[in-house]
């Protein structure tokens, strides 16, 4: 065979044969596997991504809701301070100031952290009586959003003009007991065993709920949620309570060295004696076994007030009668106290408020309460005639066992049960009580874009 003959034959074999063709399709495979590998971690990267993004989009909507409240409760703290000269709240170096107007018009801005989060907050200048805005931007990571919040004032007396009954944490009725007049209160309603608030409105907090959550309102009234903040009893109390007060007008007069005022205020027992024993002993007041006491002056400063057996407490015509109750710690007491305690047909009325004449002069009744020592104000078994306003943010309110309360009442939380009633004569106008100025939200936007000039466009 010649060479050439041995070259075509071995060429033949070599296209007819198949060693090789392994490597290459190895090679194959692995690009292909590769590609589709690829595919897939730029897939989860991208959705990795994603929800980073999407994560801090909502810690900056979260946080800049933050710096919203923080600036609702500062302006709450410093309300009565601000005024046309200094309408705004700014920071010098770390401490909190009053300010004026920035050139643009509003408040300087005010920044903070929450967590690895910050936020950055302007204020419009504070008008009485009028609307405040905030625009707070909250930023996380490269993600920036910004709200508008618009704060609408009021004071401790016009909260009570929408709301007869509120309770700061929660307002439970059980077994029979009735409000009729509109409630409020920033935590749970809870309405049982043939319970009713009617007539009146319900306002549940934000975030929180009405139970049984199918509860249906009186024919004309709603049920809707929204929070109230409730500003401190010390914003309403006189600065010198402690030393100027009407607490001498129920000490016993002694045969001599009488102190200047000693039993101003009426004390009879059941037997019609005057003043068998002083009616104030350590800061309390005790009224028992069918005595009256009649309080004829302005402002008094004690720890508790007891009624119990058919005693009655009353407020003598003309006087415009304010208790204000001392904290617990001052006053030596454990948790659990009840700070007011009427009990057994016991009952507080006022000669100034006579519905059927329009007149409603009622005695305003404060409790300071503790945020660390629990404490009460107890109306049970029969007791009624509860004319008056209560007001005791820190202290937990109970009404129950037929006992009945006629005016508008607040406290950290508030309970009735067993016929316990609460309701508000026809034409009763809630006294304007005053107190120190509350901010409280009334709308809220999102806004497009993280800056903006002025500081609420696109919002």
């Amino acid at each position: 065979m010649t060479l050439f003959g041995r070259l075509r034959r071995r060429l033949c074999l070599l296209a007819k044969g198949e060693r090789g063709m392994a490597l290459p399709t190895a090679l194959f495979a692995i690009i292909a596997s590769f590609g589709l590998a690829s595919a897939a971690v730029m897939a989860s990267v991208d959705t990795q991504r994603g929800t980073s993004r999407d994560q801090d989009s909502k810690s900056a909507i979260a946080v800049a809701d933050a710096g919203a409240s923080v600036a609702m409760m500062r302006l709450n703290r410093y309300a009565n301070a601000l005024n046309s000269s200094t309408p705004c709240l700014g920071v010098s170096g770390s401490t909190l100031t009053l300010s004026s107007v920035s050139a643009d018009g509003w408040c300087p801005a005010i920044s903070g952290t929450v967590g690895s989060s910050t936020y950055s907050y302007r204020t419009s200048p504070f008008v009485t009586g009028g609307t405040t805005s905030v625009v707070s931007t909250g930023t996380d990571g490269v993600v920036s959003r910004r709200i508008a919040v618009s704060f609408r004032t009021t004071t401790v007396g016009s909260a009570f003009s929408a709301e007869g009954v509120i309770g700061r944490d929660s307002i439970s009725l059980d077994n029979n007991a009735d409000i009729r007049v509109s409630i409020g209160t920033n935590g749970d309603v809870t309405i049982k065993n043939n319970a009713s608030v009617c007539p009146g409105n319900i306002r549940y907090g934000v975030g929180r709920r009405i139970d049984p959550p199918d509860y249906e309102p009186c024919n004309g009234y709603s049920i809707t949620s929204g929070n109230l903040t409730l500003p401190a009893v010390s914003t309403l109390m006189p600065t010198d309570i402690a030393t100027n007060n009407s607490n001498y007008r129920l000490v016993k007069c002694r045969s001599t060295n009488n102190p200047v005022g000693c039993q101003l205020d009426n004390f009879v027992d059941k037997q019609g004696k005057t003043y068998p024993a002083s009616p104030l002993s350590s800061r309390a007041i005790t009224v028992d076994n069918g005595a009256t006491l009649t309080l004829t002056g302005g402002d008094y400063f004690v720890c508790s007030l007891l009624l119990d057996n058919n005693s009655h407490l009353i407020m003598g015509n003309g006087a415009h009668v304010r208790i204000f109750f001392d904290t617990p710690e001052n006053c030596g007491l454990t948790a659990g106290a009840h700070q007011i305690h009427v009990d057994n047909n016991s009952d507080i009325s006022a000669t100034g408020y006579q519905f059927s004449r329009g007149q409603f002069d009622m005695p305003g009744f404060y409790l300071l309460g503790s945020p660390n020592i629990q404490t009460y104000a107890y109306w049970s078994n029969n007791a009624g005639n509860a004319e008056m306003v209560l007001y005791g943010p820190n202290t937990d309110i109970e009404i129950r066992n037929n006992a009945t309360f006629t005016g508008a009442m607040a406290g950290k939380t508030v309970h009735l049960n067993n016929n316990a009633i609460i309701k508000q004569d026809p034409g009763f106008v809630p006294p304007q009580i005053g107190g120190a100025t509350i901010f409280a939200r009334q709308s809220y936007v999102e806004c497009i874009g993280a800056t903006a000039s002025p500081p609420n466009a696109s919002c």
